[in-house]
């Protein structure tokens, strides 16, 4: 049955995906290239409506079948919903101040927080710790981040998806491995959401997700690591592995930017993927280097913190010292000249 419940996702994800794409060539909503783009082309977006219809529509199924507890599915959905919405405005041009999304952002994070009941005893160094309001706060912090880091990220054809993809399916293999349950199942849904989009924004894109779409699936992706650490902690960790790619050249670049004072509230070009991806042949290789990167070198090392052969805290600091040297190598949060 959960064959079918993905695969009816995927395709609700495509169709609808090609359904935004003729409507945004009608009405003329192209992301228009600047000297900040990484792309050379007027370019639809907004797919990121897809992804969410079709992702919300599993969950309903889910929940309908009891596999999804109400609670967590209002904790997906209602702060998901909020940060989709913002999304779109922006998309649009109609909400454009940075402290406004931001509000918005954080109003997100405390509803999804509050609904899950806060963020669990973590174990760390050795200890399983309940950092009490202090761990509730990192925890919106954290979806907040996540949030966007995601949008920092989605700056070239297929990166995204190929991110979201290829961590949602290693993390549902792994919960398959190594628990009893059915959390797997909201992983793989993303997952099947996004690779529908992912036939339209594989080189050349035909079409973008749109602020709509990657805030909302970096939202969600945390969303969900939370939801599974109220019964599988270690699993928060894997994802926070998994993700490293995103959260290390994200931060980097961040971090440099600061130290050399830019304005970092204004959009840029100066990531590590995008001093990579100069060009748009080059945004396949770098979106595929992604993916390797994910399942030969940070899957193992989340396999090994799940499976209690590695403490959750050196498993991240293995996993992210060659990545902060590969960012840093590339140039991370420099100007492209």
């Amino acid at each position: 049955m959960m064959l079918l419940i993905v695969s009816v996702t995927l395709i609700l994800s495509f169709f609808i995906t090609s359904f935004v794409r003729r409507t945004a060539i009608k009405r003329n909503q192209f992301d228009i290239p600047n000297e900040r783009s990484s792309h050379n082309q007027p370019t639809p977006r907004g797919a990121g409506l897809a992804v969410v219809i079709a992702f919300t529509f599993g969950l309903i199924v889910l929940l309908i079948r009891g596999d999804l507890k109400p609670e967590i599915f209002v904790a997906i959905f209602l702060p998901g919903l909020l940060v989709a919405i913002v999304g779109y405005l922006d998309d649009l041009g109609k909400v454009t101040a940075a402290r406004i999304r931001l509000l918005a952002h954080i109003v997100a994070g405390l509803i999804a927080v509050y609904i899950l009941g806060g963020l669990p005893p973590m174990p760390i160094f050795g200890e399983t710790l309940n950092l009490g309001l202090l761990g509730n706060l990192i925890a919106v912090i954290y979806l907040v981040w996540l949030l966007n880091l995601f949008n920092f990220m989605d700056g070239i054809d297929s990166i995204t998806g190929i991110e979201t993809l290829s961590s949602c399916v290693i993390i549902s293999v792994l919960l398959i491995n190594r628990t009893a349950g059915d959390q797997w199942q909201m992983p793989m849904l993303l997952a099947s959401a996004v690779l529908g989009f992912l036939y339209f924004n594989w080189p050349p894109a035909k079409i973008f997700l749109g602020d709509i779409g990657s805030g909302y699936i970096g939202f969600t992706v945390g969303t969900m690591s939370l939801v599974i650490a109220k019964t599988e902690p270690l699993f928060t960790w894997a994802w926070i592995i998994l993700l490293g790619v995103f959260i290390v050249d994200a931060t980097v670049t961040l971090v440099r930017r600061l130290i050399t004072r830019q304005r970092v509230y204004l959009a840029h070009r100066s990531h590590a993927y995008q001093h990579l991806a100069t060009n748009s042949s080059q945004h396949l290789k770098v979106s595929l280097g992604i993916a390797a990167i994910n399942i030969f070198w940070l899957a193992p090392i989340a396999w090994l913190v799940v499976d209690q052969q590695m403490q959750p805290i050196i498993g991240v600091a293995v996993a992210y010292a060659p990545l902060v040297v590969i960012a840093i190598y590339f140039k991370a949060g420099k100007t492209a000249s």
